[in-house]
């Protein structure tokens, strides 16, 4: 399978290096039924940090309820075509319906956009569903809280535009319970628990109301706190080491 680069088009994660390490996983949980029966997890670098919610107020923009209203497939390559083996890239369609918290001074977020995360392997007539490390499967019809930020065009990214932050910083969110109504296919613990090990873990069960006061309550990197009105990669330049 092809190594996959986007940092250079806005619309998507802006994941680095992804596809290259494959893992296939089964989908648990509560939701189960809803994800395929079983997942390749990609592992990637991403171009901005999203770890820890100093990352997400540092680098969002807004955080957003949005629903996944659709998908649309990208072709495979004429070279994977004619192998008859390799990946089909995915588009989703993000509709935002309620925005729950924004970064002074940040552009207002749009109504709609798209993003390209993930898609599909394909051998022969045979797929199986990619999700990056710590996704969910972002299914049509469900709603999310995401942090959203805008890209202009810089030397890293090519396409201005609208993106999520990252892979991992997307929630299942359903009847107003953060963590409810998809699952992740990569995360399952040992002691069979669902929450993810990184900054969405808190809030699992929980209102997004107490994930928007602690954002309001979260300081920026001070290591980019002057520069806030630089693009987020070339900000990201500046943050803390990692």
């Amino acid at each position: 399978m092809r190594s996959k680069v986007l940092a250079a088009a806005a619309g998507s994660a802006i994941v680095v290096g992804a596809l290259v390490t494959l893992l296939v996983v089964q989908a648990h949980g509560d939701d189960h039924q809803s994800a395929r029966s079983s997942v390749i997890i990609s592992h990637g670098d991403q171009l901005l940090p999203s770890d820890t919610l100093t990352d997400w107020v540092t680098y969002g923009d807004h955080l957003v309820v949005a629903t996944v209203t659709g998908q649309r497939e990208l072709a495979p390559t004429p070279e994977e075509t004619e192998a008859g083996e390799g990946y089909i890239p995915r588009v989703i369609s993000l509709r935002i319906d309620k925005v729950l918290w924004s970064r002074n001074e940040a552009s207002n977020a749009p109504s709609t956009f798209e993003t390209e995360l993930d898609g599909w392997q394909f051998h022969g007539d045979r797929r199986n569903a990619v999700r990056m490390e710590g996704e969910p499967m972002l299914e049509v019809g469900k709603q999310y809280v995401l942090p959203i930020l805008y890209f202009t065009k810089t030397k890293t990214v090519q396409n201005a535009g609208w993106s999520t932050l990252s892979p991992n910083s997307i929630i299942p969110y359903q009847e107003g319970i953060l963590g409810k109504g998809d699952v992740i296919p990569s995360v399952r613990q040992a002691d069979g628990d669902t929450k993810p090990a990184d900054a969405r873990g808190p809030f699992f069960g929980k209102e997004p109301g107490e994930l928007v006061s602690a954002l309001k309550s979260t300081p920026p990197d001070p290591a980019v706190a002057d520069a806030m009105k630089l693009p987020p990669d070339e900000r990201a330049k500046r943050g803390a080491p990692r």
